[in-house]
């Protein structure tokens, strides 16, 4: 008897009833659960599971659900019977053997339970015995599916379908996973797929409704499918780049494990693996962390070798916002205690947290690094919290016990070159009032000297409208910092005790107290505008302690004799008050004249001082009016153009100033000139005299810029105004000032110029990015007495150059004369920062414990075309002599390593020393007498090369060659190729400490811990 498709819909009905008919049986009803025993949390992250792997069906997966016809009411009521499990038939046609009591279902014949798809085919029979129903046939290759709920479909050839055993078999398989953004594509000869057991333990559901959506949540929990010879790739060509080939593979609704498997690439089989294993859930869960471990680390291939274990450990996810992991990094000392290189164990602990709603995120970090008996550890904290719109936290922390340990067992040039920077700021904003509370710390890699700046604070407000003529803007700020364990040399090696080195030997070292210096500033602005002319009122108030004793040279302010003296502790105390008027212009025209007034100090230096000098005693000086005029004209000429240009404009703006102040010479006193450092005495005539900078002042000040532009043709020739303007050339002078007092009172004209040092600067566009700057010391002493002596000398040179494919000086070439080329601004740093930017402030923020901090291949950046910059710089001090000169010896520093067996050691401790030459002068008051320090010269080129040769390879290479000691202290070499399924990094790096790694990685883009990694580093000659 055979039913078509004009009553398909009766037929549906029909085939239905004898579905439920077939499969009532009762299923035993448990005991009723007690309300509030299921896991609420449990349930509700399954439901997310549910809802995320249903948002992700593809278009594919949307074809294959299933199209039931709805049931009428009493087909309703008997598959919402309690204690019945009911499943629906469906087709377009129904063929039943009267004899064999067979039913066949073709054209779209569907099997399902509530709404959930089972089986569709082109035929499905049963043969009227028996729980099974054959499904397809030979003809229908490929077209027939089996759907488990919650999962992706399963494609395939002829099969049975197993109604007791809830289990269904296919040949000629394909089905597909989702993990990690990629799709897993899995197919094989057999395929078996099988629906969990109905649990005994679960309350009969009162209704289809209820029994559907527990059928799916069940299914896609627990369902499996199995696989015989199949084969698994993430390719998604036609035919695939690799597979891996197995001859058994399982897939759960959270893993998919294959066995024995065999990794082809094309054709070719390339490596064997007992099994693999593949975690498929969605988000974060707990699991083992994949460790960098070699063969070469299992069977050491010679004596020399250093095994090296890393990241070994365990992830845990312990909330939707929590998650913490912990591992162990170890390296072995080749069977002998190298003092070069005697291994370390380092252990690992970090937890983070993200918490996206409360505006919360951060990290905390600490590990452990043993290396015979030295110990180091090491914090990173990063903390972000947004309390309100106007309420910010923000707090970066780093921290290691045992700087040299820390810089010893690295070999990341960043972390090497970097120093240990840490900071913390909040800020608030109360109407027009903003606060800002926070400190800063740095430490220096090999070295035992802090920086502390803590803590700081600052307030500001916007213009506060007292009155419609009266407007007021206050100003408020604090800063306390402190240098603690300073480790410069100083001019007392008088102090000797007996010490042992982190080698464990035992010396005589010198300069073995405490010295700590410690600085504090407190600042008030109280500036206020009365119609509409300012006036301004500053009062800095700041003290300084360096608690220590020092050697200096007091000067005698009448007689200018020099005498030695040891001063147990330096401080001072000073407070200034400088009060400012703005008065307006004369006259806005080209001159741009402004008549200048203010009341400044006679001498220079505070309004009141008390220091070590005046033994604690305060001494004062007073104010003296200064009167003065500027201008500011802007002179400029037109000149014809010339080959792309159509005109060239020259333009030079110089600001010239004339200032008057009377004599001052009453106003300060002997004591205060002490107190400073200063002194009367005239050596030209070799009796005590007038205090120069407290003669009446007539200088004039004068700086000049000067540039030179020109303006290209426009390619519209309608309008030739539109051309664009390069700078060809931009210089810019800073100010010299000629007091003409000055010079008459020393009797030499060139003793009129009172500035002290000059430097210029050059820009063009015409090369992009480039910036060269260049500095000069005018005088040798100080310009405050009639001894100095003026000899220009060089002191420093700064060279900045970047260009690309886009932006260098062909391509400028090419777009003035007229080829069409992308407009880029080839000095717009702002927007595009050059390379060595974005390096330095890499370097800047290296954290020093966590996962971010572990060494790891070095990836280039892919760009599109090229990027070089270049930053030359070379900096040297004037030569000074005396007794309170120290001459920067790194060898005296690392004289506790001279031992021959402690070559390796020594040599790190004067690279280090050479890097950081302490250029600062935080151990002296900073007065005329006190200890200065003799650095020795610093020339070094950085250079930054990215580039993409294809669209497939990408290099970067960074690097910092020393022309003092002619070697490169830091390099970074990195090549990438994309392989389509596969990505390949080599990379060679070398850190300032000597040590040099060479990576080679290469890594399952769909499974990244599926990797061939072989990492070999090595320090000053030693493997590890």
């Amino acid at each position: 008897m055979t039913v078509r498709g004009a009553i398909a819909v009766a037929a549906a009905c029909v085939v239905g009833l004898a579905g439920v008919a077939l499969a009532q049986r009762p299923v035993p009803r448990p005991p009723v659960a007690r309300p509030g025993s299921r896991d609420t949390l449990v349930t509700r992250a399954r439901g997310d599971t549910a809802k995320t792997r249903k948002d992700s069906v593809t278009a594919a997966d949307t074809a294959v659900k299933a199209t039931l016809v709805e049931p009428d009411s009493v087909m309703r009521r008997l598959m919402g019977l309690p204690g019945y499990d009911s499943r629906v038939y469906q087709g377009e046609m129904i063929t039943f053997d009267a004899l064999t009591r067979g039913i066949c279902l073709a054209r779209s014949a569907q099997i399902a339970s509530g709404d959930s798809l089972l089986v569709k085919s082109e035929s499905i029979c049963s043969s009227g015995t028996g729980n099974k129903i054959r499904i397809g046939s030979d003809t229908t290759k490929g077209r027939n599916i089996i759907r488990l709920p919650g999962q992706a479909p399963i494609f395939g050839s002829a099969g049975v379908y197993d109604i007791g055993g809830r289990r269904a078999t296919i040949t000629e398989v394909r089905t597909s996973v989702e993990q990690g953004g990629e799709t897993l594509q899995i197919r094989g000869e057999k395929g078996v797929a099988v629906l969990p057991p109905r649990d005994s333990n679960t309350v009969a559901p009162r209704d289809s409704a209820e029994r559907a959506q527990r059928d799916s949540a069940e299914s896609g929990r627990n369902a499996t499918f199995y696989v015989r010879n199949g084969t698994i790739t993430a390719c998604s060509d036609s035919i695939p780049d690799y597979f891996f080939k197995a001859g058994e593979i399982k897939k759960t609704g959270s893993f998919v494990v294959a066995r024995p498997v065999v990794l082809y690439i094309g054709d070719v089989p390339v490596m064997w693996l007992p099994f693999l294993f593949q975690d498929v859930r969605g988000g974060r869960h707990s699991g083992i962390l994949a460790p960098n471990v070699g063969v070469s680390d299992i069977v050491r291939n010679s004596p020399s070798y250093r095994r090296s274990v890393e990241g070994l450990g365990y992830y845990v996810a312990l909330s939707d916002y929590v998650d913490a992991q912990a591992y162990l990094d170890w390296r072995s000392s080749a069977g002998e205690a190298d003092l070069g290189d005697p291994g370390f164990t380092r252990y690992n602990g970090e937890i983070r947290y993200n918490w996206l709603e409360r505006y919360l995120t951060g990290r905390l970090a600490v590990s452990q690094t043993t290396q015979g008996d030295s110990k180091n550890t090491a914090i990173s904290l990063d903390h972000s919290q947004d309390f309100t719109r106007n309420s910010h936290l923000r707090a970066s922390y780093n921290y290691v016990t045992n700087t040299f340990l820390q810089r010893q067992t690295s070999v990341n040039p960043l972390q090497v070159s970097s120093t240990i920077h840490s900071s913390a700021n909040y800020d608030q904003k109360i109407g027009s009032f903003s606060f800002q509370l926070g400190g800063a710390q740095t430490q220096y890699p090999g070295r035992t000297q802090i920086e502390r700046s803590l803590p700081t604070f600052n307030m500001s407000t916007s213009p506060i409208d007292v009155g419609s003529w009266l407007v007021w803007t206050p100003t408020l700020s604090y800063q306390s910092s402190q240098s603690l364990h300073i480790d410069q040399p100083s001019n007392l090696n008088v102090f000797l005790r007996q010490a042992t080195t982190p080698a464990g030997v035992d010396t005589i070292v010198g300069d073995t107290l405490r010295r700590n210096d410690y600085r504090s500033a407190l600042s008030l602005g109280s500036p206020i505008q009365i119609f509409g002319y300012q006036l301004g009122n500053q009062l800095n108030i700041t003290s300084r302690l360096t608690d220590f004793p020092q050697l200096e040279n007091v000067t005698d302010v009448r007689t200018g004799v020099v005498t030695p003296r040891i001063f147990a502790s330096t401080y001072e105390t000073s407070i200034d008050w400088t009060p400012s008027f703005t008065l307006p212009p004369l006259a806005r025209n080209n001159f741009n004249l402004t008549p200048q007034l203010s009341l400044q100090n006679a001498a220079p230096g505070a309004f009141a001082i008390r220091n070590h000098r005046t033994n604690g005693e305060w001494v004062y000086q007073s104010k003296r009016p200064t009167f003065g005029l500027s201008a500011s004209p802007t002179l400029f000429g037109l000149f014809g153009g010339f080959g792309p240009f159509t005109r060239i404009r020259h333009s030079i703006t110089p600001v010239i100033s004339f200032t008057y102040s009377p004599d001052a010479q009453r106003l300060v006193s002997d004591e205060f000139i002490a107190a400073i450092g200063g002194t009367r005495f005239n050596t030209a005539t070799q009796q005590p005299g007038a205090y120069l900078p407290a003669l009446a002042q007539e200088a004039v000040t004068f700086q000049l810029s000067t540039n030179v532009e020109g303006k290209t043709r426009s390619p519209n020739d309608s309008n030739p105004e539109a051309g664009d303007k390069v700078k060809l050339l931009s210089v810019n002078f800073s100010s010299l000032s000629y007091d003409f007092e000055r010079a008459r009172a020393t009797g030499s004209r060139i003793r009129g110029l009172t500035t002290d040092a000059f430097s210029y600067t050059l820009r063009s566009d015409l090369l992009p990015n480039f910036d060269l700057g260049v500095d000069y010391s005018l005088f040798q002493g100080s310009t405050a007495t009639d001894s100095a002596q003026f000899k220009p000398f060089r002191t420093g040179i700064t060279a900045n150059f970047s260009f690309s494919n886009t932006a260098n000086p062909f391509a400028i070439f090419e777009r003035l004369f007229g080829k069409a080329v992308p407009i880029d601004q080839p000095n717009n740093n702002t927007a595009n920062p050059p390379p060595d930017d974005r390096y330095e402030r890499q370097v800047a923020s290296q954290p020093v414990a966590g996962r971010s901090a572990a060494r790891a291949a070095f990836q280039p950046t892919t760009i599109q075309g090229w990027q070089a910059s270049f930053a030359f710089t070379a900096q040297r001090q004037r030569p000074v002599q005396g007794p309170n000169v120290i001459a920067f010896d790194a060898t005296v520093r690392c004289a506790q390593f001279s031992a021959p067996r402690y070559k390796p050691l020594y040599d790190q401790c004067v690279q280090d020393a050479l890097l950081h030459p302490s250029v600062d002068n935080s151990i002296s008051s900073g007065l005329p007498g006190s200890t200065v320090i003799s650095t020795p010269n610093t020339t070094g080129l950085a250079t930054n090369l990215s580039f993409n040769l294809t669209e497939h390879w990408a290099a970067t290479y960074n690097t910092n060659y020393d022309f003092e000691r002619h070697n490169f202290a830091t390099q970074v070499v990195s090549l990438q190729r994309d392989l389509h399924d596969w990505r390949a990094i080599f990379a060679f790096t070398q850190g300032a400490n000597g040590a040099f790694a060479f990576n080679f990685l290469v890594s399952l883009k769909a499974e990244p811990e599926l990797k061939f990694d072989y990492h070999k580093a090595t320090y000053r000659g030693t493997e590890f």
